[in-house]
C-alpha cells in the first residue's frame, strides 16, 4: 500500500498590530526576522479554554519596549480603533486590563486609560 502524507500542521498567524502601530523617533535599524516554530495541531477533543471576557490587572506595571520607536495608544483593544496618542520606548504606565486573548494591554493613559499592543511592552511584576 502507499503511504499518503500527513497534511503539514500549520500555525495560524497571531493577530499582530500592524507596523504602524511603532513610528520610530530616529533612525531604526531592521530586527531580524524570527521564526515561529510550527506546532502539531491538537486532537479534536483538546481545546483550549480562552477566557470570555479581559482580565483586570492587580497593580502590575507595563514598560513599552518597542526598540526606540514610539508606539500608538488606541481606544480599543484592535486595528482599527482611534488613536489617542503615543507612547516612547522605556515608558512605564499602570496595567490597567488584559484583552481576553492577551494581544492587547490597557494602560492607564488618559482619563479612560488607552489599549497598546503586547508585543511591544513587557508586564512587570
Amino acid at each position: 500500500a502507499e503511504a499518503t502524507p500527513e497534511a503539514e500542521a500549520t500555525e495560524a498567524p497571531a493577530e499582530e498590530a500592524p507596523a504602524a502601530d511603532v513610528t520610530p523617533e530616529a533612525e531604526a535599524t531592521e530586527a531580524p526576522a524570527v521564526e515561529a516554530p510550527v506546532t502539531e495541531t491538537p486532537a479534536a477533543d483538546a481545546t483550549p479554554e480562552a477566557e470570555a471576557t479581559a482580565e483586570a490587572a492587580d497593580g502590575q506595571m507595563v514598560t513599552v519596549a518597542s526598540n526606540g520607536g514610539r508606539v500608538l495608544v488606541r481606544a480599543q483593544p484592535r486595528v482599527p480603533s482611534a488613536i489617542l496618542g503615543y507612547v516612547s520606548d522605556g515608558d512605564t504606565f499602570t496595567l490597567l486590563e488584559t484583552s481576553a486573548d492577551g494581544a492587547w494591554l490597557k494602560i492607564d493613559f488618559g482619563s479612560d486609560g488607552g489599549w497598546i499592543t503586547a508585543n511591544l511592552a513587557q508586564v512587570n511584576p
